[in-house]
């Protein structure tokens, strides 16, 4: 695996934009991943919108192609210390961010997001939907 997949993309994957079907498929679902954050928050999506593309079935078809990192006691403390670090620095994000961010971090996996500004200095990203 080399991607983690943020919430952003995952939803528009689901919802057919920006040739990620494509990309994804050329990519291989071996080395693509969600965390269990992804998940959850599109889960959130689902529950406000069930009609939506973004419902449970979808979100779970998509989980068990891709695979799920759950949060551990490890990321918990890369989360703790990324925190910590952006907060000194000046630059605080969300947790969810961070957090998505110290998954990434004890994987060596890169971020895939179009939300950039969210993981700017903290971990490596790329934006697939100007591919």
């Amino acid at each position: 695996m080399k991607y983690l997949i943020d919430t952003d993309i995952a939803s528009y994957y689901l919802r057919g934009k920006h040739n990620l079907v494509e990309i994804f498929k050329n990519k291989g679902p071996s080395d693509l991943r969600l965390s269990m954050i992804t998940v959850a928050q599109m889960q959130v999506l689902a529950y406000i919108n069930p009609h939506s593309k973004i419902n449970l079935s979808n979100i779970n078809n998509l989980a068990m192609r891709l695979g799920v990192i759950d949060i551990d006691r490890r990321t918990w403390g890369i989360f703790s210390k990324t925190k910590a670090d952006a907060n000194k620095c000046g630059k605080p994000r969300g947790d969810l961010d961070i957090l998505q961010a110290s998954v990434a971090k004890q994987y060596g996996l890169i971020v895939v997001t179009h939300n950039t500004e969210h993981y700017k200095g903290i971990v490596e990203y790329e934006d697939w939907t100007s591919q």
